[in-house]
């Protein structure tokens, strides 16, 4: 986790992303404050939403963070670790209790009333598995368990409290809400270089992009000669019409199943 300056526009896209799937799985609200204070300490290092950059690993998606205690995590926050990551004990313990609630809203946790009831799983998880591997080429994009690309979220724990149909919805209107870190942007540098990819971060004088290809580039706003702002991120937009209503739910159902599954290795936290 890294302090930097809050960019407002990023923090509102950010709570509404979140708020919106909290709303979906009866979750508590999500405080500003909390919001704030991921966005000022820990944003810089694992993305506005998460789901982590060049610097940091995924903290939305980890099956680590996922598996600790709230005190385990506090400690990490509080005394940093031997990976690399700063320790934060001068930030105060009241924010880092903060810090650890809202890592709990990020990965998808139900608040402190209670856990919802388990959605039921429709589909054929194996076809599922099949058509997430081959005819929708999830995998190009999308890694689970270690198996897949790197560009887009880690859905090994996607499906974990998520029903099929929600999962349907997210996958046929991708950009429904469209987050900051996931939005496209071209560019076209003063040398003549052109970029296009998901804006992972930005401020007044940077802004961070990851192409396809998986790689970040870091560019300064004084060497840019043109800028275009998308209203969509790299996830096709025409799943609705490529997969038919069953190839959907088998989809589902496959990302329903394999988030429950035990893991073996699971990444290390930093």
């Amino acid at each position: 986790m890294a302090a930097r300056r809050i960019d407002f526009r990023v923090l509102c896209g950010l709570l509404f992303a979140i708020g919106a799937q909290c709303h979906a799985q009866g979750q508590n609200k999500v405080d500003l404050k909390e919001a704030q204070r991921f966005v000022e300490y820990c944003a810089g290092c694992h993305g506005a939403d998460g789901k982590g950059g060049d610097k940091g690993v995924s903290l939305a998606t980890s099956q680590s963070l996922a598996a600790r205690t709230d005190a385990e995590l506090f400690q990490i926050i509080h005394d940093g670790t031997n990976e690399g990551m700063p320790p934060y004990a001068q930030i105060g313990t009241a924010n880092i209790r903060s810090l650890v609630h809202y890592l709990r809203v990020l990965e998808g946790e139900p608040g402190p009333g209670g856990s919802p009831a388990e959605p039921s799983i429709p589909g054929d998880a194996e076809i599922g598995r099949g058509l997430y591997f081959g005819k929708a080429r999830c995998s190009s994009c999308h890694m689970i368990d270690g198996d897949g690309g790197f560009i887009a979220a880690d859905l090994t724990r996607y499906g974990r409290n998520r029903t099929a149909e929600a999962i349907a919805q997210a996958i046929t209107t991708p950009d429904n809400p469209l987050t900051p870190s996931s939005r496209v942007v071209n560019v076209t540098t003063r040398s003549g270089q052109t970029f296009t990819g998901a804006l992972r971060n930005e401020d007044n004088f940077n802004l961070e992009i990851q192409t396809e290809d998986g790689r970040y580039h870091l560019l300064a706003r004084s060497e840019l000669a043109q800028m275009r702002y998308t209203e969509h991120s790299l996830m096709p937009r025409d799943y609705g019409t490529r997969l038919t209503p069953k190839e959907l739910n088998d989809i589902a159902s496959f990302l329903m199943v394999v988030s429950k599954a035990p893991r073996t290795n699971p990444e290390q936290s930093r």
